[in-house]
């Protein structure tokens, strides 16, 4: 199953209501790196390219697109706990 997750998800910078998926705790400990050292752990397979959230079109942020067999909503879940 395909999923698209945006750099903007974990943002500290962006209120809950821009598109923030995470608490601010974790949010404020969010770096690209860790993201990526996390979905190598869980060993699924990714691909990062640049883009713009739907919600703040005017700010530049990351998009992956991963291929895993879990639900988006888990896949934030887990995420935001190993930040």
């Amino acid at each position: 199953m395909k999923i698209t997750l945006y750099s903007q998800y974990f943002n500290p910078k962006i209120s809950k209501r821009l598109g923030r998926k995470i608490n601010l705790e974790s949010a404020r400990k969010f770096s690209d790196e860790k993201l990526n050292e996390i979905l190598r752990q869980l060993k699924v397979l990714y691909e990062i390219r640049e883009g713009k959230y739907p919600r703040v079109p005017y700010e530049k942020c990351k998009i992956y697109n991963i291929d895993a067999n879990i639900k988006k909503s888990t896949l934030i879940k887990i995420i935001e706990r190993r930040l």
